[in-house]
């Protein structure tokens, strides 16, 4: 074994084909702009899957990952914004499965649906509209 080698295993970090794994199952990205050196375990996939997810996941307004399992191929999602964006990022890491998937996907079309409600009591005038009718409209959108 050479020197570096050694020094590489005394120093905790990843062998280069172990590395490789974790690179080719995510999406591709600049990993010159990852700030590795930052990492405390360099010998462990799971925090540098994380690390490359969450520079991936900066893409998209404060969402992170948590939970990462490189084994699995699994991770959560942290602050997705809507509906929109989960697809986007469900797409994107295809090869991987987001654990909380189901619950960002209601949460976030419950949002949605809310938005809309919102948008539509607060821009439409009520004033000539018969009550039942406004009644029947409001009844729509209840939870």
């Amino acid at each position: 074994m050479t020197k570096y080698q050694e020094f590489l295993e005394s120093a905790r970090v990843i062998p280069e084909d172990l590395f490789n794994e974790v690179v080719n199952s995510l999406p591709e990205c600049d990993l010159t702009k990852i700030a590795f050196d930052e990492m405390y375990d360099l010998d462990s996939q799971d925090e540098i899957a994380e690390m490359i997810i969450n520079f991936i996941l900066s893409d998209w307004n404060y969402v992170t990952s948590e939970e990462v399992n490189f084994e699995q191929k699994t991770f959560q999602l942290t602050d997705v914004e809507c509906y929109k964006d989960l697809e986007e990022i469900v797409k994107l890491f295809s090869e991987w499965t987001i654990t909380n998937y189901d619950e960002i996907k209601e949460w976030s079309l419950e949002q949605e649906k809310n938005k809309e409600k919102d948008i539509l009591i607060h821009n439409y005038d009520f004033s000539n509209i018969p009550l039942e009718d406004i009644k029947e409209f409001l009844k729509k959108y209840e939870k």
